[in-house]
């Protein structure tokens, strides 16, 4: 999977003598959320799936941010509103008189309300369903990285079609998701069945304020659940107590519903372990599942020691459906099966959290996504609504120009 967080490729990556399993399409689309949604539904988050038209695609795609007019007030004055819904420079900053002539040629584009309306009105719907509030996501990937613009507080929390327009065209991790998903796939030109087609759909999850301290990773190899990292690096004293719990939570899930039925034998999937009522912990969620690939960020591990690991009993292959016909000698072999059954049951999956004593830890205290990030004045400024970027645009104009007078100055002085 082209990664939630992932795009920000791990600085834990495999040697380069340590090589990974050819990476398919077929695995990639696998990781799909509507790929394998339908079968996981009742261990996830409620969400609706809604398919994309192209006309869709190509507008996150563009240059620009326009967004519906059909809900939220009405701006203060049209010279406002022009700027925030295209950031275009206006006519008299354009160099070029060619470029000025295409601008003037060509068509106005039409907001989202009327560019798609049905699909405009199914996000509206979708929305409503999940109780007014959702986050979104495309295929593999949350816009996480453009939380800085939303107007819910550094969260990708929305509440209607618009916070989503605004969230995917402003974030990196969706252009990840529409342009590079399968660039360091292998080609398979020889198998019978062609891969299917990319279809992007748009994921909407009801939304929730998780305690971040309970969200984890999980690292699957061969059908073997081998290890289990911390995903917020940061250090959490009650973690400790509840080691045992978060790994039977998690043992629970992948064991009771992907460890055969998944397509691929090897695959990272991540999860939230709410609080439970009777006990410390309830069941675990399932949130996302990823490729056993270079571009999935491996946390607290090393791709090279988990690629190097060795899983109890040796691989589990298996088929998808958790079923196989018996292959002839089954009988004989029944005790050495016993055994191996039993070591998988002895075989406690390795779970690694941010320890207050490790020094490296320290380097975890980073914000995330900073790389994708604007100044605070600017994000101040996007939070306080259209009068805060009216006023942040009037003070950059007025230092420009400010600056623009000091140095005409200097020159002038020098002549």
């Amino acid at each position: 999977m082209p990664v939630s967080t992932n795009i920000q490729s791990s600085s834990r990556t495999a040697s380069s003598s340590t090589q990974f399993p050819p990476i398919t399409r077929d695995h990639i689309l696998n990781c799909s959320y509507d790929s394998w949604f339908p079968k996981y539904r009742a261990s996830c988050i409620k969400s609706r799936i809604i398919p994309l038209s192209p006309e869709f695609v190509e507008y996150i795609r563009e240059d620009g941010i326009i967004l519906a007019d059909d809900d939220g007030a009405e701006p203060e004055d049209d010279e406002w509103e022009s700027a925030p819904s295209t950031f275009r420079p206006p006519p008299e900053e354009v160099d070029s008189d060619s470029d000025s002539d295409e601008d003037e040629d060509e068509a106005p584009r039409l907001p989202p309300n009327q560019r798609f309306p049905e699909l405009h009105q199914t996000i509206k719907d979708k929305i409503a369903e999940l109780g007014g509030a959702v986050a979104p996501k495309l295929n593999w990937t949350a816009p996480k990285d453009a939380a800085w613009i939303s107007p819910h507080q550094n969260t990708i929390k929305c509440t209607s079609p618009n916070d989503i327009y605004l969230l995917l065209k402003s974030s990196n991790f969706i252009t990840y998701d529409l342009e590079h998903a399968f660039d360091d796939c292998t080609p398979t030109s020889t198998s019978s069945t062609p891969s299917p087609a990319f279809k992007p759909v748009l994921v909407l999850r009801s939304y929730f304020n998780p305690h971040t301290a309970m969200e984890f990773r999980c690292f699957v190899k061969h059908r073997n659940l081998i290890a289990i990292s911390q995903r917020d690096l940061n250090f959490y004293e009650f973690l400790k107590g509840l080691r045992s719990d978060i790994v039977g939570r998690i043992a629970q899930l992948f064991n009771n519903k992907l460890r055969f039925t998944f397509p691929d034998a090897s695959f990272t999937f991540d999860v939230y372990i709410p609080e439970g009522e009777d006990e410390p912990l309830s069941r675990a969620r399932l949130i996302d599942i990823n490729a056993w690939a270079p571009h999935t960020d491996s946390l607290l591990f090393d791709w090279t020691e988990l690629l190097e690991m060795e899983v109890p009993g040796g691989a589990v292959l298996g088929v998808v459906g958790g079923s196989e016909e018996e292959p002839e000698g089954a009988e004989e072999e029944t005790s050495g099966d016993e055994e191996e059954d039993d070591d998988d049951e002895d075989f406690v999956p390795e779970l690694r959290l941010v320890e207050k004593e490790d020094p490296s830890a320290y380097n975890f205290s980073s914000p995330q996504y900073s790389a994708h990030k604007l100044p605070k004045d600017v994000v101040d400024a996007s939070m306080a609504g259209e009068g805060g970027m009216r006023e942040f645009a009037q003070k950059w104009k007025e230092m420009t120009e400010y600056r623009d007078n000091i140095a005409n100055w200097e020159i002038n002085d020098k002549d």
